[in-house]
């Protein structure tokens, strides 16, 4: 009796281990964790080209999770994933759909960032999608009806550049100006040989120039911090001078203004026709007068008539 209960013991902890072990097999191929919460993020893609729920989510190449939902909104997918409850995301890291190995098979690979700041996992995050295998092909397929077009303009350039250089014509024009351009060297060497003495002298002759530039230009800084105080003095009175020379002119100028418009003496003497009649009729009258003294000068003197009344 104790054999058989110990018969059926060990078969039924050999019943309770399969059921476990089927249990952890099949959490396993189901991506089911029993470990508690875990993160879950929401991502959003242009394009996941085949992901399907279940595939893996790897973080800088080690697996921290799986997809756990797709869903197509507004031209984009929205791939939930579910991560570890250790996963910490930090900020400006970027989450990729690329494919897990030549065979096929997609993945979500989240490149990080070294940082301190960590990404709210309930916000929606952007996601990038990398070319792979398929992707390539197809492009290289769109590509390919394009490619015998492409051929065949490069044997028509090949053909032309054939053509080209198989003209004797051509090849004897070659030759002949390499041959010029050999000699316009030779020549070009030969004279550098020849006036070398002249370059050297050249260049010796503009270092010193240079060297008495630095020189006059530090005679100058001297002479001027010499007889600083006497430049500031002569500048001072130059800015003086010019300040009396434009008082000066603005005067010039109002005296011109004023006898241009009659306002001065000299005006009316000059613009104003009534002051300048009165001028000429005195001087005629004077004239006369003069006339006069002279004309009883020459005859009986000057004969002065004058009436004396007292009172």
């Amino acid at each position: 009796m104790n054999d058989q209960k110990k018969t059926e013991l060990r078969v039924g902890l050999t019943v309770i281990m399969g059921i476990i072990v089927l249990l952890w097999v099949i959490g396993w191929s189901k991506n089911l964790s029993f470990g508690g919460a875990e993160n879950k993020v929401t991502v959003e893609f242009q394009n996941v080209s085949g992901l399907e729920v279940g595939d893996d989510v790897t973080m800088n190449g080690v697996r921290k999770g799986f997809v756990d939902a797709i869903t197509v909104k507004e031209g984009a997918v929205l791939v939930e994933l579910q991560l570890d409850n250790d996963v910490r995301i930090p900020v400006g890291s970027r989450f990729f759909v690329s494919m897990m190995d030549l065979m096929g098979g997609k993945k979500i690979e989240i490149k990080t960032t070294a940082g301190k700041d960590f990404i709210d996992l309930t916000k929606l995050q952007k996601g990038e999608f990398q070319f792979d295998v398929p992707e390539v092909m197809g492009f290289v397929g769109d590509v390919g009806k394009d490619i015998p077009a492409i051929l065949g303009k490069i044997d028509t350039a090949l053909n032309a550049i054939n053509s080209y250089l198989g003209d004797n014509d051509m090849k004897r024009d070659l030759k002949s100006g390499m041959k010029d351009l050999a000699g316009l060297a030779k020549e070009a060497r030969e004279m550098l040989r020849l006036q070398r003495d002249q370059i050297d002298y050249l260049i010796k002759s503009g270092i010193l120039l240079t060297k008495n530039a630095d020189s006059l230009t530090s005679t100058a800084s001297a002479f001027v911090k010499n007889n600083q105080d006497s430049v500031t003095a002569a500048i001072s009175s130059l800015n003086s001078l010019l300040n009396r020379s434009d008082k000066l002119i603005v005067k010039l100028d109002g005296l011109v203004d004023e006898t241009l418009s009659g306002k001065n003496n000299l005006g009316k003497i000059l613009y104003d026709d009534s002051t300048y009649a009165e001028m000429q009729k005195t001087l005629k009258d004077a004239r006369d007068l003069l006339d006069l003294i002279k004309k009883q000068l020459k005859n009986e003197g000057i004969n002065v008539r004058a009436r004396i009344e007292l009172f």
